[in-house]
């Protein structure tokens, strides 16, 4: 499978472990900031507001049991959210040519600035 784009659901269990934890470290980072307004411009509302009623119930967490438990029960939610957006990975469950910070910032650079 070498040169192919594969998206989540074409990864190896261990391998969409790894992605899934990338982009859940991702998406926290920018929960706390609350600027996840780039993933709000693809059609997965009803995911990040499943997502983000679990982090605000327990918010108290630690960021690392936050990150686990997230993880652990709203998985099926990060994955919708990752067929949506549909970038591809390398079979190790990396985004291919390209991180997480670096695609929100091109995404991020694609918005018309008001005049």
């Amino acid at each position: 499978m070498q040169n192919q784009d594969l998206t989540i659901t074409d990864l190896d269990e261990h391998a969409q472990a790894t992605a899934l934890t990338d982009f859940v470290h991702f998406y926290l980072e920018h929960y706390r900031t609350n600027d996840l307004e780039i993933l709000s411009q693809f059609k997965v509302d009803y995911a990040m507001n499943d997502i983000n009623q679990y982090l605000y119930a327990n918010r108290s967490f630690s960021p690392d049991e936050l990150a686990t438990g997230v993880l652990a029960y709203k998985q099926h939610m990060f994955v919708e959210i990752l067929k949506t957006i549909n970038l591809p990975f390398n079979e190790n469950g990396s985004l291919k040519d390209n991180t997480w910070d670096g695609w929100y910032q091109q995404e991020f650079a694609k918005i018309p600035q008001g005049k």
